[in-house]
């Protein structure tokens, strides 16, 4: 690896204090950067964990989302469910057509 890259840190499981402490010695001049950064996403992701939010967020965020998206495609699946259907009739019906003039077929060649 050249030496401008950095290499990635390895992600760390969250802890069960809010406290972050970083022990590289080669990102010294962007560590409190780092800090607050990674103080804020674990209190982002202990207040995300809580029932009460999760629940709020299915209810105002990904609810409404997937009502406007299935609300969006059903036209499209119920086109394609009638293709799907009148497809399938068509494929029977030319089947049987197939199958039940075929043996007459056969018996007008082999009368000849």
């Amino acid at each position: 690896m050249s030496s401008h890259q950095k290499q990635p840190h390895p992600v760390k499981e969250p802890q069960d204090s809010i406290s972050v402490s970083t022990t590289d010695s080669t990102t010294s001049s962007s560590s409190p950067k780092k800090d607050w950064i990674g103080k804020w996403i674990q209190k982002l992701s202990k207040l995300i964990q809580t029932e009460e939010n999760k629940k709020m967020m299915h209810v105002f965020i990904i609810d409404p989302i997937l009502n406007h998206v299935l609300e969006r495609l059903f036209p499209y699946v119920l086109i394609l469910c009638v293709l799907f259907v009148v497809l399938t009739i068509m494929i029977t019906l030319t089947l049987l057509l197939v199958f039940t003039r075929l043996p007459a077929a056969f018996a007008a060649v082999s009368a000849s």
